[in-house]
């Protein structure tokens, strides 16, 4: 969005620059591993998701803020600004993924085709596991 720098609540920097970036608005970085990891990257923290499957019904979330190797908290940048954007978001995600398993369990569940260009992610990560079972 115009005028925003970083992926915080208002667009505002939250930290120093990381590494050699002189200065904020550089954009974003965002990668993914399958099945289960991602990274957000703004020029003044890094944010990565990492998801570890339990069983069929349970998934371990792991999710860390990374920011330059120099700063210091409450001088440098404060948690209070830091985490919410994406504490906020990770969770809206997680209650969706909660609740989409609650409707799979339901008897009146039917499985329907994912929408390549809204679910690629869970396309990707289906083909991902079923090449991982036709292989063992």
């Amino acid at each position: 969005m115009p005028g925003f720098v970083t992926e915080s609540l208002d667009g505002a920097p939250l930290a120093p620059p990381m590494g050699s970036y002189g200065r904020h608005d550089v954009g974003t970085l965002r990668s993914r591993v399958l099945p289960g990891f991602w990274c957000h990257a703004s020029a003044d923290h890094a944010v990565t998701t990492r998801m570890l499957p339990l069983g069929p019904l349970e998934t371990r979330l792991d999710v860390t803020w990374l920011v330059d190797a120099y700063a210091k908290e409450g001088r440098d940048y404060d948690l209070d600004r830091l985490l919410p954007f994406w504490q906020l978001t990770s969770e809206q995600d997680w209650e969706l993924c909660e609740r989409n398993q609650r409707g799979v369990l339901s008897t009146a569940y039917r499985p329907g085709p994912y929408s390549p260009s809204r679910e690629s992610n869970v396309i990707a990560f289906v083909d991902w596991y079923l090449d991982a079972l036709h292989s063992t």
